[in-house]
């Protein structure tokens, strides 16, 4: 299961069995989402950049916005990192690796993003409790902080499936000797 493009040539996609290709298809759907949230950012951080710089009045909760909605972007994009393995990679350790060295390097990492994700999920639905059990909210706009979780939740819903994807993946390459 060699992935390797040629130059100027984009990887191809692994084949994936259906419950694989199913949640592939709703992470990618999810960093698009994400993806809109940032452009929606960026359009009201210049149109308020703009209205300070012709009328002196920028748009009151800004700051606000930015920092609620660019952390539920970067969730938004984990699931998709691990899925596309556009992750952080250090290839010196498996560069002179034969292929079912590479596989179990990918069974390894795939198998720690699981158990970090899994990790990750269960503190941040304790966070969310805590937020619920005593509100906060922003100090211009009011906006409830707890808003910010189940975005964040759905997304390290993901993660971890996505990273068993990965123990998947990286299971039959090892197996079958490939990389």
């Amino acid at each position: 299961m060699s992935l390797a493009a040629a130059p100027g040539e984009a990887a191809p996609r692994p084949v994936r069995p259906g419950w694989a290709a199913a949640i592939g298809i709703v992470i990618r759907y999810w960093a698009l989402l994400g993806g809109v949230v940032l452009l929606l950012l960026v359009l009201i951080t210049a149109a308020s950049a703009l209205s300070n710089l012709f009328f002196n009045a920028p748009f009151a909760g800004e700051y606000e916005l930015a920092k609620h909605f660019v952390g539920i972007a970067i969730f938004t994009f984990l699931p998709y990192c691990q899925l596309t393995g556009a992750n952080v990679t250090v290839d010196i350790f498996t560069t002179g690796m034969g292929a079912r060295g590479k596989a179990a390097m990918r069974l390894l990492s795939a198998s720690l993003a699981a158990a970090f994700a899994l990790v990750l999920l269960r503190q941040m639905t304790l966070g969310f409790a805590d937020y619920l059990a005593f509100p906060e909210e922003t100090a211009a706009l009011h906006i409830p902080l707890w808003t910010a979780f189940p975005p964040i939740l759905l997304s390290l819903v993901l993660l971890p499936a996505t990273a068993l994807i990965g123990v998947h993946e990286g299971w039959r390459a090892f197996r079958e000797g490939v990389s």
